[in-house]
């Protein structure tokens, strides 16, 4: 519960009305209960505002918000930034219960710092340091040799495998995987899976398989990264597998092993990144991208969903399609294919013209 003098105060913005009114949390202005904030920046909200039963709001731009029946309201612009702020404010999970639950198994070695929050059934293997200020959430397994930063949220479920190093301010969503094996397989016969593709050639793979290679690099992720729930990370086969600061990946990403991922890149949902594959900073991908081993996807580089990338991207760049090409191509490229029906009918309607005039010189 905050006051609305406290909210403006949190926002660096000037609040009008009566700044003792209690908030509860934030809603829309069309589902806002009487304590709770409406948040009516936009301008698609501000209507709602007639309706709410909210008595406190934030808006866009000062309106004659007397005639809404709100009682005091905070003038903010930059919706997003704002709306970021205000859950964050009421986002109190640092400040509840923060306890070691008896149900926990925590070795004698583990170095925990200040102010924990470990929850039931938590396991933690030998030679483990945890930051101050972190909560980690019933049922999350930390393996033998991880490190784990000040002020980070492991929630339940997550599995951080030996060998991972997790920076300042991380926040693992559920069941997220750190450090699973590397998907690494080799024929027993040393042959290239190219081989098979020759005719004449006699494969023994169905009688000897295949020879799994082994990781034992690891996971290093750095500070105010957070992981989407039911995503994977690979360790890596030598070296470490890198998530760079700032970098936010949402639910249900793949990273395969040895790839590096630069500082403040956004991946979204479904993204499958192939092994040693790089990507430079500031790369944003958008859903269900693939990428494809062994490429440089270069700095400030866009991926449209559903990006096939086989290729090398140059820095800058706006990929879309499969196979992927630049933005402007790719448009250029189904134009052309919406008009293929017609160019199409065209050329059957001029073959049936030049047969009609070849019939016609004949019979001459």
């Amino acid at each position: 519960m905050i006051s609305l003098a406290k909210i403006a105060e949190a926002l660096d913005c000037k609040f009008y009305g009566n700044g003792d009114l209690i908030c509860s949390s934030p809603s829309e202005p069309n589902t806002a209960k009487e304590d709770q904030l409406a948040l009516a920046i936009d301008d698609k909200y501000m209507e709602q505002l007639f309706n709410t039963q909210a008595k406190v709001a934030i808006i866009g731009k000062n309106i004659d918000w007397h005639s809404r029946g709100l009682e005091g309201v905070i003038v903010a612009k930059n919706s997003k930034l704002v709306l970021a702020k205000i859950n964050d404010l009421f986002n109190s999970f640092e400040k509840r219960n923060r306890v070691i639950s008896t149900n926990s198994t925590i070795p004698n070695d583990a170095l925990i710092g200040l102010n924990p929050s470990i929850g039931s059934y938590v396991t933690i293997d030998e030679n483990v340091k945890i930051g101050d200020n972190a909560t980690i959430e019933n049922g999350v397994s930390i393996g033998a040799n991880v490190t784990i930063g000040n002020n980070c949220f492991i929630k339940s479920g997550c599995r951080i495998e030996k060998n991972v190093w997790i920076g300042n301010s991380v926040i693992c969503h559920q069941n997220v995987v750190l450090g699973s094996d590397g998907f690494s397989f080799t024929p027993h016969g040393g042959e290239s899976i190219f081989d098979r593709l020759d005719k004449n050639h006699k494969t023994n793979v169905k009688k000897e398989g295949f020879q799994r290679v082994a990781s034992v690099g690891g996971v290093l992720i750095g500070d105010d990264v957070e992981i989407g729930a039911n995503t994977c990370v690979d360790k890596g086969t030598l070296k470490n597998t890198v998530i760079g600061s700032g970098s936010k990946l949402d639910n249900l990403v793949h990273i395969a092993h040895n790839v590096i991922i630069g500082e403040n890149c956004i991946i979204c949902g479904q993204v499958g990144i192939a092994g040693s594959t790089i990507v430079g900073d500031d790369v944003i991908m958008g859903g269900q991208v693939g990428v494809a081993d062994n490429l440089i996807i270069g700095h400030s580089s866009i991926l449209a969903g559903k990006t096939g990338v086989s290729v090398n991207v140059s820095p800058n760049k706006f990929m879309m399609g499969n196979p992927a090409m630049e933005m402007t191509k790719n448009v250029q490229s189904y134009k052309a294919l919406r008009r293929l029906p017609r160019l199409q009918k065209k050329v059957s309607d001029l073959t049936e013209l030049v047969n009609k005039i070849l019939l016609q010189m004949e019979n001459k």
